[in-house]
């Protein structure tokens, strides 16, 4: 599970670089007044999907790899 926390964060981070990539591009074809460019959507999605699987994978109990033994901290 642990992994699949740190994929997730992966892409979390992948959507706030092509979110703030799609603002920027979109930005310089159109006018400012035209907004409808790519927007907030993918960088907030992006930050949530980032930040709820950093907790998750800081909270999530350690299982060592030779045993089956669950180690808190």
């Amino acid at each position: 599970m642990r992994a699949l926390f740190g994929l997730l964060a992966l892409v979390g981070l992948a959507g706030v670089v092509f979110g703030v990539i799609t603002i920027i591009l979109g930005a310089q074809r159109e006018a400012f007044s035209y907004e409808n460019y790519g927007g907030p959507g993918p960088i907030i999605a992006g930050v949530l999907l980032l930040s709820v699987s950093l907790y998750l994978l800081s909270v999530w109990p350690r299982i060592e790899a030779g045993s089956r033994e669950v180690h808190r901290r």
